[in-house]
């Protein structure tokens, strides 16, 4: 049976953003064309003249409402000429449009899914943590309670889910990640440590008051480490200025935002790619670099403990403080000097490959969500 799908996101499905969820969007859209299948991403941004990324699917960028209590008109004539085998798929959560445009599909009759993308895992550390659950109970649920299902990209992702609607309606398919084929060959031996991060700068979500921490114990210890930091964010000062506080400021880069090759690049000079996240999903940063055949070092929080362990590519942190932190790297020291790293980066791009590519998730999303709301 013909349908239409069309994925919601406050964005533009921007490839070279930093923003996974827009760099997810735009891959499985685009994956979705290529197999037939009539798609569309609808970007809710204020810009709507930054349509410059090229994309094989229809793009439709919209203006937020000004005021809660006005209608969407572009919106609303959009929703009339669609026919009603349409499927609209929601991107990430706590997004005003999308409760109005929910009720908006709820009165004609149209069927949603949500992927939150990690957006209801709530820690207390969050900023505005009590706000959200107001939110939430006021606002969001009714979104979640009223889909069609929900797509849990992460087992945190599912967990966070099980309190409000049925674990039948909730769909487990792990977050993806598009295969580079200019991936890291070359490793050597030497004494330096060379770390990578990747990613959003937020201290408390990503743990980087503890890997700066951890970094200042092993440069203590008279161990050569040096860290790459590609990422913008609220937390830039704060953390410059925690890595001066640490007297580790020689031993850092701040490169801000980097996409692309030029990205890549930085990645592909790093022993270990660090991830110490005291909450998360799936991080995409943390595929792309394990894509590159760089092994990574992450939290427990990633959802990545059993791949990583199975696939024996890496390295988990069992508890999230500097000395366990520090400890991990003077070992990843030592397996870089045997040159079991080589080995550990070879197996992160095979568990990629095998687990997360964004070409057999999608068709997984297509036959275990869509197929099965629409028959």
């Amino acid at each position: 049976m013909n349908f239409k799908i069309i994925h919601v996101v406050k964005g533009r499905a921007d490839p070279q953003t930093l923003n996974g969820v827009n760099r997810g969007i735009h891959c499985i859209a685009e994956i979705q064309k290529k197999l037939g299948l009539d798609v569309e991403v609808w970007g809710i941004t204020k810009n709507i003249e930054l349509d410059k990324h090229e994309h094989n699917y229809p793009l439709h960028l919209f203006k937020p409402r000004k005021f809660f209590f006005l209608k969407n008109k572009n919106f609303t004539t959009k929703l009339n000429n669609l026919s009603k085998q349409t499927i609209f798929h929601f991107h990430s959560g706590f997004i005003p449009e999308f409760y109005f445009l929910s009720k908006d599909l709820k009165n004609k009759n149209f069927r949603w899914i949500i992927s939150p993308h990690g957006a209801y895992i709530l820690n207390k550390k969050i900023k505005g943590y009590y706000i959200k659950c107001i939110y939430k109970l006021l606002f969001e649920n009714s979104i979640i309670k009223n889909s069609a299902a929900m797509h849990a990209f992460s087992n945190s992702d599912y967990n966070s889910l099980k309190s409000t609607i049925s674990e039948k309606k909730i769909i487990y398919i792990p977050n993806g990640v598009n295969s580079d084929e200019n991936f890291k060959t070359t490793y050597n031996t030497d004494d330096i440590l060379n770390i990578s991060y990747c990613g959003r700068l937020e201290i408390k979500h990503k743990g980087l008051d503890l890997l700066l921490k951890s970094i200042k114990l092993i440069a203590d210890k008279k161990i050569s480490v040096f860290l790459d930091i590609i990422g913008d964010g609220r937390d830039y000062k704060k953390l410059k200025n925690l890595a001066n506080k640490l007297g580790i400021e020689k031993k850092i880069k701040f490169h801000n935002k980097k996409i692309g090759k030029e990205k890549n690049n930085i990645l592909k000079k790093s022993d270990i790619f660090v991830h110490t996240s005291r909450w998360d999903g799936i991080p995409s940063a943390v595929l792309e670099a394990a894509n590159l055949a760089i092994p990574v070092m992450v939290s427990k929080a990633t959802n990545l403990e059993k791949y990583i362990l199975n696939s024996n590519s890496g390295y988990i942190i069992d508890k999230l403080n500097e000395e366990i932190i520090s400890s991990l790297f003077i070992k990843i020291i030592k397996d870089k000097k045997s040159g079991e790293l080589k080995h550990k980066g070879v197996r992160a791009r095979k568990m990629t490959l095998e687990n997360f590519s964004w070409q057999e998730n999608v068709k997984l999303i297509n036959k275990n969500i869509y197929q099965k709301i629409i028959n």
